[in-house]
């Protein structure tokens, strides 16, 4: 079992440790001072030079009492904004902020389970089988730790993300891969009163080409969403340049591959029809999860959390997470639940109880992985 009061001790300090993306120094010096008192050696890798944070990511490793395959875990030291100066309130069993910031649940509850399974097993002299933890920076706003990571530090094959926003129990071992575009319509500039059959309005071209294009639910494995758009100076003159920036994503790479085609030719198109010239940026972001039932990262999951007395429950979800990143670099990882909710609104919340079961899981990981 683990420590109920410490795992809730240790989520409050991580939640009122202040971090942001690319601002991640403090957590991962908490992090590192943590890991290293129950014997860790842990390395810093140069993620964070790359993409211009204060800290790279944290990599951990302990040596095992016993047999089994290397575990390795997973969770992200960031957080979306307002998340500084976190007030933690506890009513009813519900863990919320006051109301001002987010919980920072998202990831402080990952983070908390790990630490607290690895010193769980450490007390108890729980078997245990070598152990690779890994904090990722900058996950939120585009998985860029972990697209920085320096795999090759590590050595386990199969990885464990304690990152989803669904019921503990739950094994997300279906997501998307994704495209970022940017589009952006060239027209001509001109006096939108004294001459404005000179100019090449951006904007209308782009609503044109918005008309013929397909957008949202393309089918039940594809999407694309157009989600910020810009353009203009000025109410008098006819708009020379607008920009939208979006993405597609699919859990089939050729369906995304084939969704950004159609919409970057679309916009050629109609561009060209209008007199105007189109400039895309297409940036393939990261590849899909598509774990099977069978495959031995899925067993493992599901034999931990039946360990607990929870009954595991497989789902796909239309979102990334590191699992995407470590699944592309050719480590099956799946993401799983947390028990956490609302996560990046002011109303995010964890039940103590949710907190306490997903601790148990990742001790019964541990457990189920110096059994191997």
């Amino acid at each position: 079992m683990i420590n109920q009061a410490r795992i809730l001790d240790t989520f409050l300090t991580l939640v009122t440790t202040d971090t942001q993306t690319k601002h991640e120094g403090k957590m991962a010096d908490l992090l590192q001072s943590r890991l290293e008192a129950m014997g860790f050696t842990v390395q810093r890798d140069q993620a964070g030079e790359r993409i211009g944070g204060e800290t790279g990511n944290l990599i951990a490793k302990l040596k095992g009492t016993g047999g089994g395959r290397t575990l390795l875990l997973c969770s992200h030291m960031d957080r979306v904004t307002p998340g500084t100066g976190i007030k933690p309130q506890i009513k009813d069993g519900i863990i919320t902020s006051d109301g001002t910031t987010i919980l920072g649940a998202d990831d402080a509850a990952g983070l908390a389970a790990i630490l607290e399974a690895v010193q769980s097993a450490i007390e108890q002299g729980i078997p245990r089988p070598d152990i690779e933890v890994v904090c990722t920076i900058a996950e939120e706003g585009g998985l860029n730790g972990s697209k920085n990571l320096d795999f090759s530090l590590l050595s386990a094959k199969e990885a464990y993300i304690i990152d989803s926003s669904t019921p503990v129990g739950t094994v997300v071992n279906k997501a998307p891969a994704q495209t970022k575009v940017t589009y952006r319509i060239i027209g001509k500039a001109a006096h939108g009163g004294v001459e404005p059959e000179k100019g090449i309005n951006a904007l209308y071209v782009a609503a044109h080409a918005l008309t013929r294009m397909k957008l949202g639910r393309i089918d039940e494995e594809t999407t694309a969403n157009l989600g910020i758009a810009q353009g203009g100076v000025a109410t008098n003159m006819v708009m020379e340049r607008f920009e939208m920036k979006g993405d597609a994503r699919s859990l089939v790479t050729e369906k995304m591959e084939a969704q950004v085609k159609h919409m970057t030719e679309v916009f050629e198109q109609t561009a060209k029809e209008f007199g105007a010239r189109l400039e895309a940026e297409i940036n393939f972001s990261y590849g899909p999860v598509n774990l099977k039932p069978g495959d031995p990262v899925l067993d493992h999951a599901f034999a931990a959390i039946r360990r607990v007395g929870l009954n595991p429950e497989l789902r796909s979800t239309g979102g990334g997470s590191d699992a995407n990143v470590f699944n592309t670099k050719g480590i099956a990882a799946c993401n799983l639940g947390t028990g956490y909710k609302g996560a990046h609104s002011l109303t995010e919340s964890i039940a103590v109880s949710e907190l306490e079961k997903v601790g148990e899981v990742v001790l019964a990981l541990i457990q189920e992985y110096a059994s191997l």
